[in-house]
């Protein structure tokens, strides 16, 4: 992945391995799509009052002509909110894909 990736944490702190399962999983989503200009990851805990769960992911994918956000938060854990995150962020770039090739069926207007 040559391309400029940010990873931002608010009230949590990464554990290094995490932060790289994070640019891993970052790096993955250049197989839906090769034309990524910038990812930004912001990671989000639950902050000083709570004990544990409510985790947030955003990802912000600059791409061609638009800009992606995927925006997650569960209760769980961090692991299960990372994976849904950076699932339908993969989900959101292959539509990206499909309307910007063609593939996807338009109605015709009636005239």
């Amino acid at each position: 992945m040559n391309l400029p990736f940010e990873l931002r944490q608010k009230n949590v702190t990464l554990p290094p391995g995490m932060a790289e399962d994070v640019r891993q999983r970052a790096a993955k989503l250049d197989h839906f799509f090769d034309r990524i200009m910038r990812c930004r990851v912001t990671v989000e805990g639950s902050g000083n009052h709570h004990r544990q769960g409510n985790y947030g992911v955003k990802i912000d994918l600059t791409v061609p002509g638009t800009e992606i956000i995927v925006e997650k938060r569960t209760a769980a854990s961090l692991e299960l909110a990372l994976k849904d995150a950076f699932d339908a962020a993969g989900r959101r770039l292959e539509d990206h894909v499909r309307r910007r090739r063609g593939f996807v069926k338009t109605h015709e207007s009636r005239t």
